[in-house]
C-alpha cells in the first residue's frame, strides 16, 4: 500500500524523500559508529577547501586594497614631513653660513694693520643714498664717534671711499667709484703716477690719461700714492683689468677691478687722525 503511494508521487518529491531517509540513516549510524564516517568526513572537508578559499577572496582584495592605501597615504606624510625637514635644515645652513661668512669678513676688518697716523674706527654699513646715480652708502657712525667730513673709509682689501656728510649718529661715505670721484695713484710695480676715477659702476675703476706706451700691465696693482693730501698714501685702490689701445689718441683705455669689497662690504674702518 505505502509502496504504491510512494511510486505514485512526483519524481522530485520521491528523490527528496529518499535523500531525508538516507540522511537520518546516516547521522542514526554516525550517532552510533562515528569511526565509520571519518574517511568520508575528512574527504569532504578537503573537497569544500577551494569554495572556502573562494570564499574569503572578496574579504582579501578589501583588505588588500585598505592597506595599499594606507601605505601610500603613510608614505607620502612621511616624504612631506622628511621635505620640510629638509627645507628647515637648508635654512638653518644658509643662516650658519651667513654668520660664518660676516665673521669671516668682520676678523678680516679688524686685522687690518693700523696706520701710524691713523685711528682706525669700526662702522657699519647700515644703507644706500636714494639717487641711483651716486655711489653713496650710509654708516652708523657720526659726529659723535668723531667722524669728520673727508675721512677716509676702507675694508679689508683697500679704499672704498671718502665721508662727505656727518650727523649726530650717522654719515654719509662716496665710494671711488662715483663717476666725480678721483684718487691719485702709483703703479706700484713701476712706481709710475696716475689718477684712477669712478665709472659710475660699483664693479669697475678708469685709469686716466696713460699713454698706449707706457709700461702698464693687466695685473699691476694700483695703490694710493696721497698726492693733494686728499686721501692717505699706500693703500691698495684696485688692480688692472684691461688694457685698450684701439683709440685714435694717444691714450689707452684702461680698466680697473677695485680693491675693495664695493659691493658686498658690511664692515668698514675710518681712518682717523691720531690724537
Amino acid at each position: 500500500m505505502l509502496l504504491s503511494i510512494f511510486s505514485q508521487k512526483p519524481l522530485f518529491v520521491r528523490a527528496t524523500l529518499s535523500f531525508l531517509v538516507l540522511s537520518l540513516i546516516l547521522m542514526l549510524l554516525d550517532s552510533q559508529k562515528s569511526e565509520w564516517f571519518v574517511p568520508f568526513r575528512d574527504a569532504s572537508h578537503a573537497s569544500m577547501q577551494p569554495i572556502y578559499q573562494m570564499s574569503l577572496i572578496p574579504s582579501f582584495a578589501a583588505h588588500y586594497a585598505d592597506g595599499a592605501f594606507e601605505s601610500k597615504e603613510s608614505l607620502r606624510r612621511e616624504n612631506i614631513r622628511l621635505q620640510t625637514e629638509l627645507l628647515q635644515a637648508k635654512v638653518q645652513l644658509q643662516q650658519q653660513d651667513h654668520l660664518i661668512a660676516q665673521n669671516a669678513r668682520l676678523k678680516g676688518v679688524l686685522s687690518t694693520t693700523e696706520s701710524a697716523n691713523h685711528d682706525l674706527l669700526l662702522a657699519r654699513i647700515i644703507g644706500t643714498d636714494s639717487n641711483p646715480l651716486k655711489q653713496i652708502v650710509v654708516l652708523n657712525k657720526g659726529e659723535n664717534d668723531g667722524v669728520k667730513i673727508g675721512q677716509t673709509v676702507i675694508d679689508e682689501n683697500g679704499i672704498l671711499g671718502q665721508v662727505i656728510n656727518t650727523y649726530p649718529n650717522t654719515s654719509r661715505l662716496v665710494l671711488i667709484t662715483d663717476e666725480q670721484q678721483s684718487v691719485a695713484v702709483v703703479v706700484a710695480r713701476t712706481g709710475q703716477r696716475a689718477v684712477v676715477s669712478g665709472s659710475g659702476r660699483p664693479d669697475g675703476l678708469n685709469l686716466d690719461f696713460i699713454f698706449k706706451t707706457s709700461d702698464v700691465q693687466v695685473g699691476d696693482e694700483l695703490v694710493s700714492s696721497g698726492l693733494g693730501s686728499r686721501l692717505p698714501a699706500g693703500y691698495r685702490v684696485g688692480t688692472i683689468a684691461d688694457i685698450d689701445t684701439t683709440r685714435t689718441d694717444n691714450f689707452a683705455d684702461i680698466t680697473v677691478t677695485p680693491a675693495a669689497n664695493i659691493l658686498n662690504s658690511s664692515h668698514v674702518l675710518i681712518l682717523q687722525p691720531k690724537q
